[in-house]
């Protein structure tokens, strides 16, 4: 699926409904998604506007300095926590075994955002979302500073 958000608040309504609707589907299995994009791209962004879709009551900073927080749940029937990592400051997934990195993963009940997760791509279950963003580049017709490409595909 490709997305073109034009601000911020779009960026914001389109992670609230993809945060709905990968709920809905997904049952209580844990639910992976890799966000990928380059610095200032938006993914703190989505991260925190998909997290108030879920019903995280705590506002959402990126944890670059602590690497991994975790959010309950109150919305969604069979989810409880909310993992979001950010791996920026990693050099590869085994700076993530102190914090349990790796077993999260597969917890049902879950949702796991990870920042910069092709850093830490090993650990990641073979089924999980990819969410892409990425400036366009600016001065074409409709583009502008904020807007933004976010691509989202299922790895299977």
């Amino acid at each position: 699926m490709q997305y073109i958000s034009h601000s911020p608040e779009d960026t914001q309504k389109f992670a609230k409904e993809q945060a709905l609707e990968l709920t809905r589907e997904g049952g209580g299995k844990p639910i992976v998604i890799a966000l990928e994009g380059e610095l200032g791209a938006g993914k703190t962004t989505f991260t925190q506007a998909f997290a108030e879709a879920l019903g995280v009551q705590k506002h959402l900073k990126s944890p670059t300095f602590v690497l991994m927080k975790h959010y309950g749940i109150h919305n969604v029937p069979n989810y409880h926590t909310l993992y979001h990592l950010d791996c920026y400051r990693l050099n590869n997934s085994v700076d993530l075994i102190p914090l349990g990195g790796g077993d999260i993963v597969h917890l049902r009940g879950t949702i796991i955002l990870i920042e910069w997760a092709e850093r830490v791509a090993d650990i990641l279950p073979k089924n999980h979302w990819i969410i892409h963003i990425d400036h366009p580049p600016v001065g074409r017709a409709g583009v502008s500073e904020q807007t933004r490409n976010i691509s989202i595909t299922e790895n299977n």
